[in-house]
């Protein structure tokens, strides 16, 4: 069990590495760039993949390795079942944006409405998860996630105006706001989650 949770877990931390990292790849990979069939737009295709939709689904992993973690209150299962099952819209939104670009189409209504729904409910699922988190887990690297699962909303759009205000042509401030708050809590917690250890093994009195 502990090793199925430390796989699970590291899973949720590369995920949250990923989308922290999704900005810089949506500043300097961009396929309008680059000529199609070249091996720039093989590159840049799959920057797209790699960083936009990989990142959701693999979070759903470390959710898995988190619900282990809680045990059964029901905030955290709860909260859990939401922010899967808005990541699961995420993942499949961009999925479907990505393989319309990659085909040569452009941006897709159903696909850009599904993202921006997910994404309100995996918001809602982080917020219940984050106060699950914060009230069970007693590490600091646990905690400090749960925290920016419950602000992860305020501080993305703190981040968003800022970085409007500076550079306001630049659509990476709109992938930031929206995965970097979510991605740091998922590498403070997948680091957090690893460490759970073995439990010991069972002793049992010789038979008499």
């Amino acid at each position: 069990m502990s090793t199925t949770i430390s796989r699970a877990a590291t899973t949720g931390l590369v995920g949250g590495a990923l989308w922290v990292l999704l900005p810089i790849s949506w500043s300097v990979a961009v396929l309008d760039d680059v000529e199609p069939g070249t091996l720039g737009w093989f590159a840049v295709s799959a920057a797209y993949w790699i960083f936009a939709v990989l990142p959701p689904a693999l979070m759903i992993v470390g959710l898995t390795a988190l619900r282990r973690s809680l045990g059964d209150g029901r905030l955290g299962q709860v909260g859990i079942a939401v922010a899967g099952i808005g990541l699961a819209a995420m993942a499949l939104g961009n999925g479907i944006e990505v393989a319309s670009l990659t085909a040569g189409g452009g941006e897709v209504d159903l696909g850009h409405s599904m993202f921006l729904i997910g994404f309100l409910v995996s918001v809602v699922g982080g917020i219940l998860t984050g106060i699950a988190v914060f009230r069970r887990r007693k590490d600091g690297l646990a905690r400090a996630a749960g925290l920016l699962l419950v602000l992860a909303l305020p501080l993305g759009i703190g981040l968003g105006v800022l970085g409007s205000s500076v550079d306001p042509s630049n659509d990476a401030w709109f992938w930031a706001a929206i995965s970097v708050p979510t991605g740091i809590a998922w590498v403070l917690l997948g680091w957090s989650l690893r460490s759970v250890r073995r439990p010991a093994p069972a002793e049992f009195a010789p038979a008499s």
